[in-house]
Order: C-alpha cells, then sequence, then structure tokens
C-alpha cells in the first residue's frame, strides 16, 4: 500500500476513537436518542471525509515533523572496482514482520468480508424460503417457529402463529419503525467499517452503540402508539432465549435487554442539555486544524519526488525517471548497455599495459599505488571530463590522464536504444615488483539484464578478475594497504537490499536545499576497515556544503560492513558511494 492510504487510515481511526470517546464521556447517558443516531453517523461520515479538506488558515497556527514522503534520494554506486557484493548467506533467516503485519490485516478483512456476505445471502435465502403474509396491514415474511422477529431494510421477518394479537401489533410498530427510519443502513454503515478497521476497538463499540441506540429509537416509537410499557417489556423479556437469525438484521430481541428497559423508564433529560452537543465542534475543528497542519506540511515538500533507484555497486540498472529533455544531457552512472572499450576489457587493459609510461622519478623515489580515474564516455564515444577522483602522486596522475586521453573512441552506453552519456570510473595500479614497473587497470564487470523496477537491486554479477596480487597471505594479515578491487568486496550488514533501506530511511534532504533547488550527484569515498568500520569517510566531488554534509553524516552513521578479503584475509578496501540528490518539478 501507499503510504497516502496508511495516512488516510491512520487519520480516519483517530477521529473514530475520539468520537467514539466523546459520545461515552458526554452523550450516551440521555435520552436525546434522535440526536444521538444523528452524532453516530455524522461522526463516522466526518471521520471518513475530513482528511480530504484542509484550511490554509488553520495549517499557519502550527508546525508538525511530516514523516518524509516527498523527498527521499536516489542512490548509486559506480565505482567500478567495488563491483560485486558477495552472494547473500542462504542460511540466514529474517522475520518479513511488514509482509506479516500486512498479511494480517488483510485476511482479517476477507474474513470478516466474508462473514457479512453470508449473513446477506443468509437474509436473502430466508425471505427466498419464507410465505408471504398481510398482518394488520403490513407485509411481512412468515419464518419458521422459534426465530425471533427482525426486519432488513423493508423487509419484515417474524413467525406469525407464535404470537398474539397483541404482541404481533408490539412487533409489527417496533420492526416498522425500522423500516420506516431505514435503520438497516447504520447498521450495514456500521458492519462495513468494521470489515476494513476491524482491528480498531473503537469502531466495534461504536457499531455496538449504533444498534443498541436503533433499538431505543424503535422501542420509543412503540410506546408512542399507546402500548403499555409493562406489558411491552414482559413480551421482550419472553423473547430473550429465541433464536437470532442474523446479525445484521435490526432484531426485536437484540442483546443489552437490560439497558433497553432502563432506557423505556428513564426520565426524560431537560431541553437545556441539548447544548452539551455542541462540543462535538471543537473537536471537529481540531482533527481539521491538524489535517490543515499536515498538509500544509506536505506541501512544503511537494516539488520533491518520493523515488529511490539503488543498484549494486556498478551493476547497471533502469535510470531513475527523466523527461526526454532531461535525457539529451544529462550523465548516467548505471545504463542498460554500458559504455565498452573497442575490442573489450581485454583490449582496454592491452592499451593501458603499451602506451601508459612509469615516470622514471616515481620508479627512483619507489612511489606506487592506485590512481582512481573519472570520465565521461560521450554519445560519440570519446571521453570527456577526464579526472582523478583520488591521486597518488602527481606524477603518477598526470600519466593517468595521459594515457586516458590517448584512448580512442569507446562504443558508448545506451538507455532505452539511444546513445547517452555515462560517468566511468576505472583505477589504475602502479607497482613495482622487484625493481621492475608494473601498471595494471582493473576491468569493468560484465553488464547483467537491465531492470526497470523502482528501489530494487539488480541481481549480483560475477566479479571481475581482481588483478594480480603478489603478497603472501601472511603479508596480507599484517599489512595496512588499502585495497580497492578484492576477492570478496565488502558488504553492508544483511546485503545491498539492507543498505538501500538503510539509506531511504536516514537520509534527510536539508530543508535549505529544497528551498532553495539544490540537487546533484556527491561522490563520497571510504574505507572499509578490517573490522567492518568505515574510516575516511570524505567527499571527492561534491555538489553544494549542505548535500555534501549529509551524505557525509549519514555514511558515518551506518553500523558495520562484512570487511572485504583477499586469499581469506580481512583486508582494508576502499569503497566509492555517490549519492544523487534530484527535485523533480
Amino acid at each position: 500500500m501507499e503510504p497516502q492510504l496508511f495516512t488516510y487510515i491512520a487519520k480516519v481511526n483517530v477521529a473514530l476513537l475520539l468520537f467514539y470517546l466523546l459520545y461515552i464521556a458526554i452523550f450516551r447517558r440521555d435520552t436525546f436518542i434522535r440526536f444521538r443516531r444523528a452524532y453516530l453517523l455524522s461522526a463516522i461520515v466526518f471521520a471518513l471525509a475530513y482528511s480530504f479538506f484542509s484550511v490554509d488558515a488553520l495549517g499557519e497556527l502550527f508546525t508538525f515533523p511530516q514523516p518524509r514522503q516527498a523527498v527521499e534520494t536516489s542512490i548509486s554506486i559506480d565505482e567500478i572496482t567495488a563491483t560485486v557484493l558477495a552472494d547473500e548467506d542462504a542460511s540466514r533467516f529474517t522475520i518479513p514482520w511488514k509482509t506479516l503485519g500486512m498479511g494480517t490485516l488483510l485476511l482479517g478483512t476477507l474474513f470478516f468480508a466474508i462473514r457479512f456476505l453470508w449473513q446477506v445471502l443468509s437474509i436473502l435465502r430466508i425471505r427466498y424460503r419464507s410465505e408471504r403474509k398481510t398482518v394488520s396491514g403490513h407485509r411481512v415474511y412468515h419464518v419458521p417457529d422459534g426465530t425471533t422477529p427482525f426486519s432488513f431494510f423493508q423487509w419484515i421477518f417474524l413467525h406469525v402463529e407464535s404470537h398474539s394479537d397483541e404482541e404481533l401489533k408490539q412487533i409489527l410498530f417496533h420492526e416498522y419503525t425500522h423500516a420506516r427510519q431505514w435503520h438497516s443502513a447504520d447498521i450495514v454503515l456500521s458492519e462495513l467499517l468494521c470489515i476494513f478497521f476491524w482491528w480498531n476497538p473503537a469502531m466495534w463499540l461504536m457499531k455496538r452503540e449504533i444498534a443498541i441506540n436503533l433499538e431505543y429509537l424503535a422501542d420509543n416509537d412503540v410506546l408512542q402508539h399507546g402500548v403499555n410499557s409493562r406489558e411491552y417489556q414482559y413480551h421482550l423479556l419472553k423473547l430473550t432465549y429465541h433464536e437470532t437469525a442474523v446479525q445484521i438484521g435490526n432484531n426485536f430481541n437484540v442483546s443489552l435487554l437490560k439497558q433497553r428497559i432502563t432506557m423505556m423508564n428513564k426520565t426524560k433529560s431537560p431541553a437545556r442539555k441539548l447544548a452539551k452537543y455542541l462540543t462535538v465542534l471543537p473537536l471537529a475543528l481540531l482533527l481539521i486544524t491538524l489535517n490543515s497542519c499536515l498538509s500544509k506540511e506536505k506541501k512544503t515538500d511537494e516539488s520533491a519526488t518520493t523515488e529511490t533507484v539503488t543498484s549494486l555497486p556498478e551493476t547497471p540498472a533502469a535510470s531513475p525517471e527523466v523527461t526526454a529533455e532531461e535525457e539529451k544531457d544529462e550523465v548516467f552512472v548505471v545504463v542498460e548497455e554500458q559504455p565498452l572499450f573497442p575490442g573489450g576489457n581485454s583490449a582496454m587493459m592491452k592499451f593501458l599495459s603499451d602506451n601508459i609510461k612509469y615516470p622514471v622519478e616515481a620508479q627512483e623515489n619507489g612511489i606506487e599505488g592506485r590512481v582512481i580515474t573519472n570520465f565521461v564516455v560521450e554519445k560519440d564515444g570519446s571521453l570527456s571530463d577526464i579526472q582523478v577522483v583520488r591521486g597518488i602522486d602527481p606524477l603518477l596522475d598526470k600519466e593517468a590522464v595521459r594515457v586516458l586521453k590517448a584512448m580512442p573512441n569507446w562504443q558508448p552506453g545506451k538507455q532505452k536504444g539511444e546513445d547517452v552519456r555515462v560517468r566511468f570510473t576505472l583505477p589504475v595500479v602502479y607497482r613495482l615488483v622487484g625493481g621492475d614497473k608494473k601498471t595494471s587497470a582493473a576491468p569493468p564487470p560484465p553488464p547483467p539484464p537491465p531492470s526497470d523496477a523502482k528501489a530494487s537491486s539488480v541481481p549480483p554479477s560475477p566479479p571481475p578478475p581482481p588483478p594480480a596480487y603478489t603478497k603472501s597471505t601472511e603479508e596480507l594479515k599484517n599489512t595496512n594497504e588499502v585495497f580497492v578491487v578484492v576477492e570478496n568486496q565488502p558488504e553492508f550488514p544483511e546485503g545491498n537490499a539492507a543498505m538501500m533501506k538503510f539509506l531511504s530511511d536516514n537520509i534527510k534532504y536539508p530543508a535549505d536545499a529544497i528551498k532553495n533547488g539544490i540537487q546533484g550527484r556527491v561522490i563520497t569515498n571510504f574505507v572499509v576497515e578490517k573490522d567492518g568500520s568505515l574510516t575516511d569517510v570524505k567527499v571527492v566531488r561534491g555538489t553544494d556544503p549542505l548535500l555534501d554534509t549529509e551524505a557525509i553524516r549519514v555514511i558515518r552513521s551506518m553500523p558495520k560492513w562484512k570487511p572485504g578479503t583477499q586469499k581469506g584475509q580481512a583486508v582494508r578496501v576502499r569503497f566509492t558511494l555517490p549519492v544523487v540528490f534530484r527535485l523533480q518539478q
């Protein structure tokens, strides 16, 4: 269900609860039974309708924190070297509380809906099998002996031979009042509300009050026809143990007989006490005010869209929804078809190996490490916006940029069959081995099938082959080197889906950024330590201080990750996580 539906249901049930409590506290003990019927019906109609109305002037009175519905964040991971999360442990077991709760609510609703339909069908079956008769000018349906008299809308059911003429007159007065005043409509309305809000005790209690008040009205009408009060009460007692045909009918011997008799004998309330019914106005005004305030908070953020699109690290997935105009110049991070070096990954690695020249000065000074580069593959396959997002030394950084600029045109990425601009991240590794220079690049992963689902993840693709490491297992155990590509990449607790939920729940779009229309992609970078903690969290390419600060804050609040491993040893791994803040007009 949509969050808006949950909010509406909550508002309706809060209103029903408050109206019921007011009824019990103030109105239940008086004898203004017609006003009480009007109150109960009006309370139901108002509870169902008031959330659709708001008054701007009332909305200015208070400000309440509103659950984030209009602002969320689009998250993707474009670090090519943090490519694959390990398959989740099949033995891990979690209880889907949300699914269980939803299933319970739906099963309860289904059960009570079937129960209601069964009762309606039972009445239709009784009507079909009953003989129609005319008694004292009223058409009735003759039911089997032992069934208590009841009515359903304009149909009156009773066993004629079981009652004396005086009793028949009383029954007909009573049931005809139910039929004439359409009391069954009240019963059906309350029954329908109990079907959908069966979990709310206030609704069942209100249904009970509606039913007993309708009996008060019918009893009062019988007595106004000159029927002796004592005889009528004895007649009710006679029928106490008779079988009730159906629950949704207006039954002559409805339960709570003691309350009915008490009401018949009660002294009428003075007319001045009618003024207490005006207390319903402040309650109605309060509910409208609260709704107006909440509506105002929602309108404040309605410039942003509830949209979360998260993909596995560097696993291509459908891009967030954009218009055709926006797509012309937008730089994608993940697309249906990733850009590709001419001849594929092996050809790219050969090109880099043949063309990168390890600077002599860097060799002499023993400088080595990994240069993380980032560039845009244009629609024609050319590379633009080449930059170093994490460098080692100016000599190595400059050489990495030089060789990228010398690359031939790539095969461009595609989205919905059209060539699009795609941002690509490529780490270039410089390593000195036995006095020899060595350079390499981590190849990109093969793209999996595209996914068009919002707020969903793409199944992990096989990891790319990591660069050859010369360190032994013992050396890996003791090293503090920060890796970028390892055999088993770091993983957020319980997998990528859990990370999606954590980010969605915890990222808060800064209010000033919304107000000023600030949006963009914040590329963050951090190290997943051997114990899974996150360190060195920083922004390698920011958008605005407000968005940069929020991205850093939420990443620092993350729980410990499952650390990355190389040759079975936990190692430090650098991870890049771009966070996209987007406002949709």
